[in-house]
């Protein structure tokens, strides 16, 4: 008996090592917004945060990269809850973000619950799972993309393969949006360059003995992408979001390296943030 109960124990933390050795999220914080119902449907959701949180944190997406340490917080507001004979429904509305440079707005959500209901990892399509799967996959991608050039792709055409099974399914809402928001995204391959050379660029500047070549390399090539990106895109909520987390350290670089027609060009795609680009030009 005390063999099984030690057998028992070490296959337990056996899989908690597996979860927290392979996963690809080291922090998930879910805020449920239920204001928009009544006492008896907010019971309904006693569960999910936990369930959500524990699914993301446990759940190993991909096999490229174990150690991402990605985090990530979602704001899930539930706007009505609907029942029939068979089953109840939720419509709801989300907000995706890591507290930097990854934003999504989520509109559009619509997936069968029960009270209790646990949350499983399966490539064949569900609404609330692959609703997850899929923003999993775009916060992989986009931390991919910053370890090696253009890195994240196949994490991008896992979202891309699942946003196609939910425009096929019987729960088809918000999900061609999603395909289209995938789709600009992984193409935008000025913004994808210009992350992997910025952290290629930090990342340089972080070592014992800092290399200025790759320093003034990887800024230069910042640099001609955003030049493209700025002539063939324009203003770009991704673009902006990226600016946004990052500018200081940007203008920083840019400056390390006397890139001031970079600089100046800053000032006039990122406005909010041009008395940091200006502050770095003077200097």
């Amino acid at each position: 008996m005390k063999i099984n109960k030690y057998l028992y124990f070490f296959q337990f933390l056996l899989l908690l090592f597996n979860s927290v050795c392979y996963s690809q999220f080291i922090e998930v914080n879910v805020e449920l917004d239920l204001r928009r119902l009544s006492e008896g449907d907010k019971q309904l959701f006693t569960t999910l945060k936990n369930d959500i949180e524990n699914y993301l944190l446990n759940t190993k997406f991909s096999s490229e990269a174990n150690d991402l340490e990605i985090f990530m917080t979602i704001r899930l507001v539930v706007e009505s809850v609907s029942k029939n004979s068979s089953q109840t429904n939720i419509n709801a509305q989300a907000i995706f973000s890591n507290e930097l440079d990854q934003y999504y707005y989520a509109k559009g959500l619509q997936f069968p619950y029960s009270k209790g209901q646990k949350i499983y990892y399966n490539t064949s399509f569900n609404p609330l799972a692959s609703f997850l799967d899929y923003y999993a996959f775009m916060f992989i991608a986009s931390e991919l993309d910053t370890w090696s050039y253009m890195g994240g792709s196949s994490a991008f055409n896992k979202a891309t393969e699942i946003s196609s099974l939910g425009k096929d399914s019987d729960w088809s809402t918000g999900w061609s949006d999603r395909w289209k928001k995938n789709r600009a995204i992984k193409n935008n391959d000025y913004l994808r360059s210009m992350r992997f050379n910025y952290f290629k660029a930090l990342d340089a500047l972080s070592t014992d003995e800092v290399d200025m070549l790759i320093i003034t390399n990887a800024m230069n090539a910042f640099y001609d992408d955003l030049v493209l990106l700025d002539k063939k895109i324009g203003s770009n909520k991704q673009t902006l979001h990226f600016l946004k987390a990052y500018n200081e350290s940007i203008a920083e670089l840019l400056s390390t390296v006397n890139l001031k027609k970079a600089l100046k060009l800053l000032i006039a795609y990122d406005h909010d943030h041009k008395e940091i680009y200006e502050f770095y030009l003077k200097n």
